[in-house]
């Protein structure tokens, strides 16, 4: 961990110090205003469908650099999105899960290969084949665990403790911090296995869960505190945390379920049983600074363990909580009210992060749109 701080600090004192400039990276400039213009005319083209009804797009690439915005992050007040707003990013937050646990793996705290029962016994207990199921198992989705949220009772839950109020459209469920040994209790003991540990692939958030606890046991510190000292603060990530678990130090744009006149206000509606799995609030530039500590390996001490994390699982298109195509790697996000996504592609040594208010729309459509205008530019760079 020394080594990791010393190399980000390292880094950011090349870019900063005056006397280091000639040898840190050109800062990257504004795409040309033509470049520009079509992909803010393609994010309002969303927008003024109504899905989602706003939007953040951010494009990071070696030379060129694009932040925008379109739509409302408040429809009832008409309040303009903004490239800084900041939205729950769901599933993105098992990036930042599997990060920590591959750093604790470097420190020798703990092994990717360690049975959940080493550090979880009493959990491993109640789970089929638990004294089988490894880390890598979690961190892969090749454990065969029932998922948390497949449970018929995981809705009905959210909906019996919220407030709805029908006349406003808005629907309220309080932060409350879940205790993990509850949520598996609740909706996952007792329930048989997809299939062996290690036989095949099945996405499943009981997975990340269970790294979270793993955390916790592993640091001997909260799970936020976690993220907080081996992630944010290295990076400089200043409106990044996980909802419901520390004081929000951001305000959420408003987020939406629905369409049209069936739109619903959910900004209130705190999932914090996603927790290590989907509990995280973000910006896009927070986004981007942990891409680019993420995938520069400067968050790690061996690149070995970025090439582990970015090497399928067998039979998968899955790494270590990072989801692999020919094109991008990186993680898409769902949670009530907010669909997310944060891509990076290798050729182009280019981070995309998309960010939308408005969970019945899926900004992996969308992303194709936005970045065509780039790809002159970026295969230019190549």
């Amino acid at each position: 961990m020394r080594f990791r701080t010393a190399l980000i600090v390292t880094l950011m004192l090349l870019t900063l110090l005056p006397g280091l400039t000639a040898i840190a990276q050109d800062e990257p400039q504004a795409f040309p205003p033509e470049v520009v213009a079509e992909i803010q005319a393609a994010m309002d083209d969303l927008t003024m469908s109504g899905l989602p009804p706003g939007m953040t797009v951010w494009i990071d690439a070696p030379e060129y650099q694009f932040a925008g915005a379109s739509g409302f992050a408040d429809l009832t007040h008409e309040i303009p999105m903004s490239p800084d707003g900041a939205f729950r990013i769901g599933s993105i937050t098992k990036m930042f899960t599997a990060t920590v646990i591959v750093q604790l793996a470097e420190d020798g705290v703990l092994t990717l290969d360690d049975p959940l029962a080493l550090w979880l016994p009493e959990v491993a207990d109640q789970l089929p084949y638990g004294d089988q199921i490894t880390l890598r198992h979690l961190l892969t989705h090749t454990s065969g665990l029932f998922n948390i949220v497949e449970h018929d009772a995981y809705w009905a839950d959210i909906f019996t403790e919220a407030t709805i109020d029908e006349d406003a459209g808005i629907v309220t469920l309080a932060c409350v911090q879940r205790d993990p040994y509850d949520t598996l209790a609740r909706y996952v003991y007792g329930k048989n296995a997809n299939f062996e540990p290690g036989a095949r692939w099945s996405y499943s958030n009981t997975n990340y869960t269970l790294l979270g606890m793993v955390i916790e046991t592993a640091a001997e510190m909260p799970l936020a505190e976690a993220y907080r000292t081996h992630i944010y603060e290295p990076l400089g990530m200043t409106s990044t945390f996980l909802d419901c678990y520390e004081d929000p130090v951001i305000d959420v744009v408003h987020g939406y379920t629905g369409f049209g006149d069936t739109m619903t206000d959910v900004t209130e509606l705190h999932e914090s049983i996603g927790w290590s799995a989907g509990g995280m609030v973000s910006t896009a530039p927070d986004l981007i600074a942990f891409a680019r500590g993420l995938f520069s390996g400067a968050l790690f001490d061996d690149p070995e363990s970025l090439a582990a994390m970015t090497t399928p699982a067998p039979g998968s298109a899955y790494g270590l909580g990072i989801m692999i195509d020919a094109t991008y790697m990186g993680h898409a996000g769902y949670i009530a009210g907010f669909r997310t996504l944060l891509h990076y592609a290798p050729e182009f040594d280019t981070v995309v992060v998309m960010l939308y208010n408005n969970d019945a729309a899926d900004p992996e459509q969308g992303q194709a749109d936005v970045l065509n205008p780039t790809l002159p530019l970026l295969r230019a760079e190549d």
